[in-house]
């Protein structure tokens, strides 16, 4: 019989050496990642499927109280995380993430499993029969990419034979930001995340892109860089930094997050050699691949994570399990319907604060 029981930060080891003995496991089902998601007031709770003391089944259950409400939504991150052919754990951890909505007055619960979206045939979906609602979007403002970019790591012996394959003009970008004299070094210290994170914010706004505040990156290299599970790639110019980009691994998966480099130095190609020296990192690590998270929100970033010939990888996507359905309908509509029509004008709100606040600052600053 498969009993569920929940852990806490005591047995954050015991989770992590786990979780990683299943196929479809992913860098986002350590338990770091719950540290992570706290930033943004998602309480993590980990629930560990077991029989006759053998893990079956794992699953990272993060919980939101809707602010000015009594009601909460729930998301599983990646999860949950099982054989797959094995139904009765996977019904035991949909079971007690019901009782976990009950308990927090939860809408309903949102899953994302790593999960290619062949293995599973229609009229045989485990999840519809568990009562989830399978969504027919690709992606959505606040999960992972459903459509993701990854490079099949297994298929090559070592990082330059990667490299060979690529066309020339990618080549010469990569060796083009040494020969400017562009170097590619790995963060050693916390100070250096700070200057990276204010590059990073200022070209993400500048592409018109919402960000998270600087918490959360700091919260990742707690998590995963500090631990060696993760790395910070620096492009330094003159003796200035001038980009990155913040990558993360487990299990044997790597998953770029965050880069940017100011317009200025664009020219420099360092976005093509720290992208570079994060996949060769992947490679000599013994990682099964790397993955860029989604394919692209604009053509020109599809267009750039092309030239490292990654492939197109489908997940299952996104499922919901309704447990107020009334409540459920009003939250779908508002999601799907009224925020993207919405966005826009965030955005714009956004960027005018910014500017207001950068303003304020230049008046502010003693001549």
């Amino acid at each position: 019989m498969v009993t569920i029981r929940r852990i806490d930060e005591k047995e954050k080891e015991y989770w992590n050496r786990e979780v990683q003995k299943f196929e479809i496991v992913h860098p986002l089902n350590a338990f770091g990642w719950g540290a992570v998601r706290s930033v943004d007031k998602w309480k993590p709770i980990y629930l560990v499927a077991e029989n006759h003391g053998l893990v079956r089944g794992m699953m990272m259950v993060l919980v939101k109280k809707i602010p000015y409400t009594p009601y909460s939504i729930m998301y599983s991150p990646k999860g949950p995380v099982w054989d797959y052919g094995d139904r009765e754990t996977l019904a035991a951890l949909v079971g007690e993430a019901r009782r976990l909505g009950d308990e927090h007055n939860a809408i309903f619960l949102r899953i994302d499993p790593n999960i290619k979206e062949d293995v599973i045939s229609e009229g045989n979906d485990p999840f519809e029969m568990l009562g989830f609602i399978h969504l027919e979007h690709r992606w959505t403002f606040w999960n992972s990419p459903r459509d993701v970019y990854r490079i099949d790591l297994t298929k090559i012996e070592k990082a330059e034979d990667h490299f060979n394959l690529m066309d020339r003009d990618t080549r010469r970008c990569i060796r083009k930001a040494a020969k400017e004299g562009v170097s590619i070094e790995p963060a050693t210290k916390k100070s250096e995340l700070e200057k990276f994170y204010k590059i990073f914010s200022e070209h993400s706004m500048a592409r018109g892109f919402m960000i998270r505040g600087y918490e959360y990156q700091s919260k990742l290299w707690d998590e995963y860089v500090e631990k060696g599970n993760g790395r910070l790639f620096l492009a330094m110019y003159k003796g200035e930094m001038i980009g990155g980009l913040i990558s993360i691994q487990f299990a044997r998966k790597h998953l770029a997050m965050h880069m940017g480099t100011p317009y200025r130095y664009q020219k420099l190609q360092s976005n093509y050699a720290y992208l570079w020296e994060s996949i060769r990192w992947a490679k000599e690590t013994g990682c099964l691949w790397f993955s860029f998270r989604g394919v692209g929100t604009t053509p020109s970033q599809e267009y750039f994570k092309s030239k490292f010939l990654p492939e197109v990888v489908r997940l299952v996507g996104y499922y919901d399990l309704p447990l107020k359905p009334t409540l459920y309908g009003m939250f779908n509509f508002s999601e799907f319907t009224v925020l993207p029509k919405a966005w826009p004008y965030l955005i714009s709100m956004r960027d005018k604060l910014h500017k207001t606040k950068v303003s304020n600052e230049a008046t502010e600053k003693p001549a």
